[in-house]
């Protein structure tokens, strides 16, 4: 299973490595974006399949970045593998962010059911480096006019790369800028925040540099390379500086992006201002930035259903069933081959806890659990669950002592996998058992095909 760790100084250098060689282009595939923004997305990395797996929590759900790759020998399909992989472990939905334009059609293709969501705000602006280095043409007579302008007034201004032993003046410049600064949108100040974070600190690993004029620094910019292109995270200037904004953006390119094919200004954020002058700079192609969220057939299920068998039904639980299902759960024999130890989350839980837990599961689309009837009685527990979107799922079944032996798992295992194939139109049914468990094994064995075993558990499918 994935393995995720903060950004930090241990593996810094690594990520820069992986984001250094990405071609994506957008601007969420690269270090300054993570740093800036970790206390926003707490982004997470991992390795796998010689990829870089980045996880970020955004409005209350993980999601996940495309694989990027570490080496030549990456297979960023196998490292999806184990983003799915680590979905169904940890029982969250499979959500995929800024999905590269290139990727997608085969990311879409590999999932039976997927929503496409997109921002317009979130959109990076992606501009051609040459012309960028020296605004040719008609269209950039506008900025060649300011800079032209900038250059006259003020002759003795020079463009030049920051060092570390500039920060203090870098300080300096952010003071007076806060003093002009009139925007108050959540996430304006939230970037400008993050920018004077990241340029107090060590940003030797990217490109930065600044204008200057008489010892002080009037303007700034910060951005890496990420394959090729340039990524830009940081622009500010001093507004009293006429034509200062175009006057470092040429300099910063002619500096800094003469091997690279593109340059990226990140997104608009939704500001009408600075929409207007990224689109003066004749962007051209906005990096729409797509996510991918993973459907599932559970979530088409809007109510338990009742399934009936020869004996057997199994149908929704309910309030009357809380006493039995308690004892089940709570049944130390029983969740020693169940796969999962309520006290990890509750060590003493109340009459509710179990019904409770289940509902929920149910209402979050991550598994549903059903009672299993004998008689009108509550026997014991069947439910489905790890969805994987892409046709298959798990089941399994737990009853109470005294209807065990009966052929009433079998039985009731069989309807609900024939519940899942034919009726939600499942192309495989998963299930295993822990080696030790004899009538387990010998029930799935009954039902379903065996598909291999590890140190712990054989598996077993079934399929269409």
């Amino acid at each position: 299973m994935l393995e995720f760790a903060p950004i930090n100084n241990k593996n810094m250098a690594r990520v820069r490595a992986c984001y250094r060689r990405c071609r994506y282009a957008i601007s969420d595939y690269s270090l300054g974006v993570k740093v800036m923004w970790k206390s926003f997305y707490h982004s997470q990395v991992a390795f796998a399949a010689e990829c870089m797996i980045v996880k970020e929590k955004f409005d209350g759900y993980d999601r996940f970045d495309f694989p990027v790759e570490e080496t030549d020998d990456a297979d960023v399909w196998a490292a999806v593998d184990e983003i799915e992989k680590y979905c169904l472990i940890s029982r969250i939905p499979l959500v995929f962010y800024a999905v590269p334009d290139d990727k997608l059609g085969e990311l879409i293709a590999r999932y039976r059911s997927v929503r496409i969501a997109k921002d317009r705000t979130a959109a990076d602006y992606l501009y051609d480096a040459d012309k960028m280095m020296n605004f040719t043409g008609k269209h950039y007579s506008g900025q060649r006019n300011h800079i032209n302008k900038f250059k006259k007034l003020y002759p003795e201004a020079a463009f030049r790369e920051l060092k570390k032993e500039d920060i203090p003046r870098v300080e300096k410049f952010f003071e007076k800028f806060d003093g002009e600064f009139e925007k108050h949108e959540r996430f304006a100040t939230a970037e400008l925040k993050h920018a004077k974070a990241l340029l107090k600190h060590d940003f030797s690993w990217g490109c930065a540099g600044c204008m200057e004029l008489d010892g002080k620094i009037i303007s700034l910019a910060f951005g890496e390379i990420c394959g090729e292109t340039m990524i830009i995270h940081i622009e500010k200037a001093l507004y009293e500086y006429e034509g200062i904004y175009p006057a470092t953006v040429e300099a910063f390119a002619k500096r800094f992006c003469g091997g690279v094919r593109y340059i990226n200004r990140e997104d608009d954020m939704g500001d009408s201002g600075l929409r207007r002058s990224k689109e003066q700079y004749r962007p051209i192609k906005l990096l729409e930035k797509t996510n991918v969220f993973v459907d599932t057939e559970l979530m088409k299920i809007k109510r338990v259903p009742t399934i009936v068998g020869e004996r057997v039904v199994l149908d929704e639980i309910t309030e009357l069933d809380k006493p039995a299902y308690n004892k089940l759960c709570l049944d130390d024999e029983r969740n020693k081959y169940w796969g999962y130890d309520y006290k990890t989350d509750c060590t003493e839980p109340d009459d509710d806890f179990f019904f409770d837990c289940a509902a929920d599961d149910f209402s979050d689309d991550l598994e549903m659990s059903m009672a299993v009837r004998v008689c009108g009685k509550f026997a014991g527990e069947a439910v489905i669950y790890e969805f994987d979107g892409r046709g298959g799922a798990s089941v399994g079944i737990r009853l109470l002592p005294k209807y065990e032996g009966k052929g009433i798992a079998k039985e009731a295992i069989e309807a609900l996998i024939n519940y899942a194939l034919y009726k939600i139109n499942l192309s495989k049914v998963y299930a295993k058992c822990y080696k030790e468990n004899v009538r387990s094994f010998k029930m799935l064995s009954s039902v379903m095909n065996r598909r291999g075993e590890d140190d712990k558990f054989f598996y077993f499918e079934r399929s269409v």
